[in-house]
Formats: structure tokens, sequence, C-alpha cells
């Protein structure tokens, strides 16, 4: 096989892992659908299409772990700041802060 041909086969593979039709790939490199649907059932490149297809799942998995990972050490962070940031602070008794004082007061004079 030429180098030429071998380039378009390679080409076609890439159409195809793309999710593209048969029809549109034809029409894009200008043969007919018949030629594509050929090149596509010849077993060498089907073991290159199945090559490629489990190195590209490979690749995204790899990818979709490490953004896992990535986001969730994100969301640990966020609960970290926002337990820290919602922890209240411990306050000295002021009777002036304390709504409930004038009722002490009342019940205190009033038993």
């Amino acid at each position: 096989m030429g180098i030429e041909k071998h380039l378009r086969d390679v080409q076609i593979l890439n159409l195809v892992l793309r999710g593209m039709k048969l029809g549109r790939i034809a029409k894009q490199l200008g043969l007919h659908r018949n030629t594509v649907s050929k090149i596509l059932q010849k077993p060498e490149i089907r073991q290159l299409l199945d090559t490629m297809q489990k190195e590209l799942v490979q690749r995204v998995t790899t990818d979709m772990v490490e953004r896992h990972k990535v986001a969730q050490q994100e969301r640990s962070q966020r609960r970290a700041l926002r337990r820290g940031q919602g922890m209240p602070l411990p306050r000295e008794h002021n009777p002036l802060n304390d709504s409930y004082e004038p009722i002490k007061r009342y019940l205190g004079r009033h038993p």
C-alpha cells in the first residue's frame, strides 16, 4: 500500500472515531461511500481502528479520573473553608447583647 493510501486510511479512521457518518466522510475526502466502506472492512484497518479506539478510551478514562481527583480535592478544600468560617467564635457574656436580659431581670425580681 502506498503512503498516500495509508494516510487516506488513517484520515478515514480519524473521522470514524469522531463519529462522522460514512457518506459525509466520503464527501469530505472525495471518495464514493462504498469505497470508504470497503476500506473499513479490510482486516488491517479493522485492527488499526480497534487499537485506536482502545487508546482513545484509555486516554479519556485517565483524563476523567484525573479531573475527578482534582474536583474532589477542590470540594474538600471548599468544605474545610466553610467549616472553618461557620464555627462561632467564643464570646464573653455581655448583658447588652443578650436579648433575654430584660426577661431575666424581670423574673429575678418577681419570683
